[in-house]
């Protein structure tokens, strides 16, 4: 008998309500729920073909140890204990550092599987946890912090109330949207239009998200002199909220004084956007009645991140379209997760490294991995979600050496990947549809989205007998360990408890359901049985109608008051922009490699779906001036070289692309990854391979690392199309 249940997809940030038709716990059918109180039967195709990762042959569903070259089934308990006697031995002979973490994207979507993963390496004593958010998000909870006072004071824009909209860096109709929810981005932002507004995209590539809307190209990495010279445009006109400054904000003259060498006309000579456009911005954002901002990954990835972010959020606050309906907003979650993750030492910025890079909001930086082995800082790691070989920048496969020589190496993950090849055990986790949830912590606890709402569901399917949820292993591990969790012995020990008895007919209680429960009734809302029963498409909370965050006790710096300059990034803007300027300059007529983003593919999660892979590779796109000036035709292949790398990849030739750029989907490479058998067989090639990795090609006040705007050089190859099927994960052929 076929039932239908309702859930959402946890893939992106948008959440998209989904209708999953189940029969004999299969997926029969996946389709958008039409009557969502967001999402209203929109959902990309990365959610509604998910049943092909579901259901993969693939998928680990026992937990695997390596001997030797091959794989062996074996016990959880036999897999717990093993992994916890090592974790012990490491920590006694080298201490809890060398123990650390490595989390990527999926897991961050996962509810609880971070607040079980904070408490058992809380009680460990370390700190040492990595993650993808160094790769393309952890700038922007640095600038909260230090701005607004907690890592997770999360702005975002009013789209549907917004006179005036200005995108950086950002593809939302292809991939969502980096840090906040906006499912239906192309029917939104047409809604802009529509009622007589501007909506611009700044992009060195013309993006699908333009559709109808205006594009300008962009050099990639040179948003920081494009936002300097637009916030000192403002100030010069004396745009600006004196007032509500004056009143709610310090530092202004610091603000002033960093952007004043910057005019339209010098940051053109590098950014390729004429002072004419740039003014013309101007003018409308502070015409607009309201004017909202927003910038992400591809600006996030560059050189200066950390100080785009902050231009762009201190534009928005001078203007006075911070905390403005219309503008750029502070949503209210169903807790207050931000004054939480403040007080929180695993949360709040913290120097606890060799070097001086930070940790922000719980995550060190993953460009460090491969020196932190190398040097014997860490010696014992679980990779959560994640496939780091393909996702950080790995010149000359110096990543994978370093984890191969890791003492104790496990992958909590749906299939055996690059990564997990290295591993020493593979544990089996449960994927979105297997477990209960909410819309994770930006959505439900930060309140980060455009029209609040709130959603809980239960789960569509039951996982395999031999899979487990994230929180049972975390805890289990706990309890060999001796870990307290949460500095409680009583809360400890009936979590332990509740997670020996999960999995057997003696199951007292559901601990995903009974917090979650929990959460929605501190929060003085319906439990979740009420969700589920009276609520299956969620509850439409009221509007953010702004003016509630600046000058109340929600700005959690030490003296209520938002900070335009922080000390930080007013040192890292002067001590190093000028140079970097000046290298634009002496590099204007050289290539440079940005990644791009596809509908189909979620990073490399989605590359084992035979419904969503159906290429044998990526390619390289460039513009029609640069095919003609490198002497190619159309899927001809190239050698695209970094100072970390070449790699032979086919071209696509293109009008979208701006002259003197190159994009290539990331994330491909998975020549050897035996344990994903579709991949394999549709492999493509590792755009990571030309990125740098250690101190060098990290951002200093984030620890972002530098995936765009790398300086490439593009030739026609020699090589033939089979050549380049063997590419192994280093590049060479």
């Amino acid at each position: 008998m076929v039932t239908t249940k309702r859930t959402f997809c946890s893939l992106c940030e948008s959440f998209c309500g989904l209708e999953v038709d189940v029969e004999n716990n299969k997926i029969v059918d996946i389709r958008p729920d039409n009557d969502h109180v967001v999402s209203q039967g929109y959902a990309c195709v990365k959610g509604t073909k998910f049943d092909s990762v579901q259901h993969s042959p693939d998928r680990i569903t026992e937990p695997q140890k390596r001997v030797g070259n091959k794989w062996q089934s074996i016990s959880w308990e036999q897999a717990l204990t093993e992994i916890a006697n090592k974790m012990a031995r490491l920590k006694r002979d080298h201490g809890a550092q060398s123990v650390s973490h490595f989390v990527g994207a999926p897991g961050g979507a996962n509810l609880l599987a971070p607040i079980f993963r904070g408490e058992l390496f809380k009680g460990l004593g370390s700190n040492r946890m990595y993650g993808t958010g160094t790769c393309d998000t952890m700038n922007k909870f640095r600038v909260n912090g230090d701005m607004y006072g907690s890592p997770m004071r999360l702005a975002y824009p009013d789209v549907d109330h917004t006179e005036f909209m200005m995108v950086l860096g950002a593809n939302p109709l292809i991939s969502g949207n980096t840090l906040y929810h906006l499912p239906r981005s192309r029917e939104r932002f047409g809604d802009v239009i529509e009622r007589g507004g501007r909506v611009v995209f700044i992009n060195p590539r013309r993006i699908e998200s333009a559709g109808n809307a205006e594009h300008l190209f962009i050099r990639p990495d040179t948003d920081v002199y494009f936002l300097a010279a637009f916030c000192n445009e403002i100030i010069q006109r004396d745009a600006v909220a004196h007032e509500r400054i004056d009143r709610t904000m310090k530092n202004f003259n610091a603000l002033k004084q960093t952007v004043s060498p910057w005019t339209p006309e010098r940051q053109a000579k590098v950014t390729g956007i004429p002072a004419s456009a740039l003014i013309d911005l101007v003018d409308s954002y502070v015409s607009a009645g309201a004017a909202a901002l927003n910038m992400a990954t591809g600006v996030n990835q560059g050189r200066s991140g950390t100080l785009c972010y902050w231009l762009l959020e201190s534009i928005s606050a001078i203007s006075g379209n911070f905390d403005r309906k219309g503008g750029n907003l502070i949503g209210e979650g169903i807790i207050d997760f931000a004054s939480q993750a403040k007080d929180d030492p695993q949360m709040n910025l913290g120097f606890h490294r060799e070097d001086d890079l930070p940790t922000v909001s719980g995550q060190q930086a993953a460009g460090m991995v491969a020196d932190d082995i190398l040097n014997g800082y860490v010696r014992g790691m679980i990779v959560e979600a994640s496939n780091p070989l393909l996702a950080c920048g790995n010149p000359d496969g110096r990543l994978q050496r370093a984890m191969g020589e890791l003492e104790l190496l496990v992958s909590v993950d749906l299939f055996r990947n690059e990564t997990g090849n290295l591993a020493h055990y593979i544990l089996p986790a449960t994927t979105w549809m297997e477990r209960s949830g909410m819309p994770y912590a930006l959505q439900s606890f930060v309140g980060c989205t455009a029209t609040p709402y709130l959603y809980a569901s239960g789960p569509a399917l039951e996982p395999p007998p031999g899979v487990r949820h994230e929180w049972w292993i975390y805890v289990r591990l706990a309890d060999k360990l001796g870990v307290t969790l949460f500095n409680n012995k009583i809360m400890s020990g009936f979590l332990k408890l509740a997670a020996k008895l999960a999995y057997t007919p003696f199951e007292f209680i559901k601990v995903p359901e009974l917090m979650i429960n929990g959460m929605l009734k501190k929060a003085g809302q319906p439990g979740l049985k009420s969700m589920l029963k009276s609520h299956p498409h969620g509850i439409r909370l009221p509007d953010n109608e702004g003016d509630n965050f600046l000058g109340t006790d929600r700005v959690l710096t030490e003296d209520g008051l938002v900070d335009l300059a922080p000390p930080p990034f007013v040192e890292r803007f002067n001590h190093a922009i000028e140079g970097l300027y000046q290298e634009e300059l002496n590099g204007l007529g050289k290539m440079k490699l940005i990644g791009k983003r596809e509908v189909k593919r979620m990073n490399s999660s989605s590359a084992n779906s035979p419904r969503l892979v159906k290429d044998s590779t990526n390619y390289a796109y460039i513009s029609i001036q640069d095919a003609d000036r490198i002497g190619i035709n159309a899927s001809e292949l190239v050698d695209v070289t970094s100072k970390f790398g070449t790699i032979t990849i086919p071209a696509k030739v293109t009008d979208e692309m701006m002259p003197g750029t190159v994009a290539i989907p990331q994330c491909w490479g998975h020549t050897n990854a035996d344990g994903l058998r579709h991949a394999q067989q549709h492999p493509g090639v590792n755009s990571n391979l030309l990125a740098g990795d250690g101190r060098e090609n990290i951002e200093e006040l984030s620890g972002m690392s530098h995936l765009s705007g790398i300086i490439v050089d593009v030739v026609k190859s020699r090589s033939s199309i089979e050549t380049v099927k063997r590419q192994d994960s280093r590049g060479s052929v």
